[in-house]
């Protein structure tokens, strides 16, 4: 094959830009992508999590807000310079969900299968008013 200076440029250039922003430089999220669906008693959560197992997950709840932390990681026996296309981010990144309405963190359950985290959060039961009652004294 034949020298190709042009060619040389790109790689060049592609490897720059790869040092810079990893995975962001061609538009990349650095997290997986979601979808979130109202099923009347529960909300679901679906995320594509192709490679990563349970151990590379955390999941925790706070009030209405969901949020997600993972880890991609490098192949171990892949030297960067080896890469001559890199469309997969590898690293850290968290995602935070406010969801549209309170949930039974107690009953949240989530699985991880085929390539896919699910995660079912039963929607909370909605609170009655509560009396409140006002005590008596000498002066209101």
């Amino acid at each position: 094959m034949r020298w190709d200076p042009f060619r040389e440029f790109q790689r060049d250039v592609h490897r720059i830009l790869e040092t810079l922003s990893p995975g962001r430089a061609f538009g990349m999220r650095p997290y997986p992508p979601l979808n979130l669906f109202d099923l009347g008693s529960e909300f679901r959560v679906v995320v594509q999590a192709p490679g990563l197992s349970a151990a590379d997950l955390d999941l925790s709840i706070t009030h209405e807000t969901l949020t997600i932390r993972g880890e991609r990681k490098r192949p171990q026996d892949v030297a960067d310079e080896s890469y001559r296309r890199h469309e997969r981010f590898f690293g850290a990144w968290t995602r935070s969900l406010t969801l549209p309405d309170r949930v039974d963190a107690d009953q949240v359950t989530a699985e991880c299968l085929n390539g896919l985290l699910t995660i079912r959060l039963p929607k909370a039961e909605p609170q009655a008013p509560r009396q409140i009652p006002v005590l008596t004294g000498d002066r209101c």
